[in-house]
């Protein structure tokens, strides 16, 4: 019997222990919920953390960017030369009434304003020639506009010895 005993017990025994071995090798359900909730607090601190750094390095690159623009001062005022009041029609088979009024605007210089004088009747010539090659819609709008006066300061300009017309200003500018 003392056998049989020593049987009876190690069996007991072993099977004790395959009882507390599962037990043991399967974490409960709070220790699971435990583990998903810290896995998803890390993954939320990491989530902040690197949206803090994108949103700081995002930050410093639009500062710097806005730190390049200077803000210089306004340039000085040019000096003008007034030419005389032109009228004249366009290219269109319905011509269109145009007058026009402009001033040279250059840096100042005595030797340019003493050839503007000089000129005067050539440029008012230039002026004329490009109205009368002009359509209705090549005047009409503002882009055209200043494409007109990019093309009246071009043609003048090669002209001109003694300096360049900066800007041409249109004191009048009537098409009907």
């Amino acid at each position: 019997m003392g056998e049989e005993e020593r049987e009876d017990v190690v069996e007991e025994e072993e099977s004790g222990a395959e009882k507390a071995e599962p037990a043991a090798a399967k974490p409960s359900k709070i220790i699971k919920i435990l583990l998903y909730l810290a896995g998803g607090i890390l993954v939320v601190i990491l989530v902040v953390g690197i949206s803090f750094l994108v949103s700081k390095n995002v930050q410093e690159s639009s500062y710097t960017r806005s730190q390049d623009i200077v803000a210089a001062p306004p340039p000085e005022p040019l000096q003008t030369y007034e030419m005389p009041s032109i009228s004249s029609t366009t290219a269109d088979p319905e011509p269109h009434f145009i007058k026009l009024q402009i001033s040279l605007g250059y840096t100042m210089s005595p030797e340019l304003n003493n050839e503007l004088i000089k000129r005067k009747d050539e440029i008012q010539h230039i002026l004329n020639i490009l109205l009368k090659g002009k359509k209705y819609e090549d005047l009409n709008s503002i882009d055209s506009a200043v494409t007109f006066a990019e093309e009246i300061k071009a043609h003048i300009n090669i002209r001109l010895i003694s300096g360049k017309i900066k800007e041409i200003y249109f004191k009048e500018f009537i098409v009907n």
